[in-house]
């Protein structure tokens, strides 16, 4: 700390001296490109300059133990501690005519918030995963028959390095980097779909890409290509590995494209990030316009606004659902407002209201 403070006193006391050596002279007439000279300028309104033109730069100075501290996380200890992990709530597997739908969205592996980083996501993700198997099992007691599970990955799975010119990734704001942060993901995932195989007859892994999943944003990429369906990919690969894990199946968009439908006993589901439009009935009434997949679902699910929100649309139904992420405290100081944290459940089926059972689950900040 003494180092770093010693190190700012003398940055500044060179610039003082610096300024007052004699500059020379400003070229041109363009005052935005003049620093570190001598020149006049005067604006239309009469307002007149002369004298020296240096260059400013904003820094914040941090301590390096207050930055150890803060980020001192045991990756290989959360990494082994999610691989033990396992709900406590017991239930036989089960066939049926319907689906259960258990949506996390928007999660942002490796965040730091108001919400706490890292750590406190997962607690959040086994919290929520917990809540779905008992909510699971309160359906079937009630005589819902539910052989197939469905965990829709809606995007911003991780915190990724692009979003906001990739300033995310800095101390005060990732406490991951991007690879430790698609690791957690996977080993997250993977507790999520043994959580669920073991007490269905059939589990289907829908995944599409947020803007937190782009993989970069230098080159026009693909977007069926992101660190969501990556994860999901690699969870795949370990699952047919596993016998017991061959009732599992995977489904991705196809390629160049940001969404997917899929048809879940004999319901249209459509998956889309939301990052699309701002306005996402507008956005879903161009897709039925166009005859699109996506636009000829029944039910369709989104995320990226991190709070719940729903509405019929004629005899179909939309859902936006919350997040699984540590908070935004830039966000609550700007509007006095914070979205609860939560994972959407659901169930669909062939001739099911999805109004009936919907849920959230709710999760602790």
């Amino acid at each position: 700390m003494k180092y770093i403070l010693s190190l700012l006193v003398f940055v500044l006391m060179f610039g003082s001296a610096y300024a007052q050596r004699n500059l020379p002279a400003c070229l041109g007439t363009n005052t935005l490109q003049w620093n570190f000279c001598n020149g006049t300028a005067t604006w239309p309104n009469g307002q007149r300059y002369d004298g020296e033109w240096l260059e400013s730069a904003r820094i914040n100075v941090v301590a390096a133990e207050m930055i150890r501290k803060e980020n001192d996380l045991d990756l290989e200890k959360l990494i082994e501690d999610i691989k033990k992990w396992r709900p406590t709530a017991k239930e036989k597997k089960v066939a049926g005519e319907f689906a259960f739908v258990f949506a996390p969205s928007d999660q942002q592996i490796g965040k730091k918030g108001s919400g706490g980083g890292t750590l406190e996501s997962v607690a959040r993700i086994h919290q929520t995963t917990e809540g779905g198997v008992h909510r699971l099992k309160e359906l079937r007691k009630i005589g819902r028959s539910l052989g197939t599970t469905v965990i829709a990955l809606l995007g911003d799975h991780v915190e990724g390095n692009v979003s906001q010119n990739g300033r995310l990734q800095g101390q005060a704001a990732s406490d991951l980097g991007l690879t430790e942060q698609t690791r957690v993901a996977r080993r997250l995932l993977m507790s999520q779909v043994k959580a669920f195989a073991e007490i269905s007859d059939r589990v289907i892994v829908p995944v599409v890409n947020g803007n937190h999943d782009e993989v970069t944003r230098q080159v026009v990429a693909n977007p069926s290509d992101g660190w969501n369906t990556e994860i999901a990919s690699a969870v795949q690969d370990a699952c047919a590995e596993n016998p017991n894990l061959a009732h599992v199946g995977f489904r991705y968009p196809e390629s160049d494209h940001q969404t997917l439908a899929i048809n879940i006993n004999g319901t249209m589901l459509g998956l889309f990030h939301g990052h699309q439009s701002r306005d996402p009935i507008k956005y879903l009434s161009g897709q039925a316009a166009g005859q699109t997949a996506l636009g000829n679902c029944d039910v369709w699910l989104s995320g990226h606004y991190h709070h719940f929100k729903s509405m019929d649309i004629g005899p179909r139904f939309w859902a936006q659902c919350p997040t699984l992420d540590p908070g935004s405290a830039w966000f609550r100081d700007r509007t006095g407002l914070e979205s609860p944290a939560g994972v959407l459940t659901m169930v669909i089926g062939e001739g099911y209201d999805p109004r009936r059972d919907i849920s959230i689950i709710p999760a602790s900040r």
